[in-house]
């Protein structure tokens, strides 16, 4: 027997993510760099540990290893974690 919800589930599914552990530069809008640790990326964005608080809203650019620069907005901060969305999809190849 299988499992069923009850109820419509409040959240839709979002994309995979895939685990990561890498250091990453954010190019800030006063010029400044900072260096955050990736933890998770999906196509969409991106979370990462950071030594110094952002802005919710903040356009920023990421240097994602392999890609280059690329623009992201800070979406949410909270004790040292930000999550990020990139302003155009990556493209990146689904998690297996």
């Amino acid at each position: 027997m299988g499992l069923t919800l009850k109820r419509h589930a409040r959240f839709a599914a979002r994309a995979p993510r895939g685990a990561r552990s890498t250091r990453a530069a954010l190019l800030l809008p006063d010029d400044r760099e900072i260096f955050v640790y990736i933890r998770n990326m999906s196509n969409g964005g991106f979370m990462a540990i950071a030594n110094e608080e952002l802005t919710v809203g903040t356009w920023l650019g990421a240097d994602i290893p392999g890609r280059g620069i690329v623009r992201a907005q800070v979406r949410w901060f909270e004790s040292g974690m930000l999550g990020a969305q990139f302003e155009t999809p990556l493209g990146l190849q689904p998690v297996a």
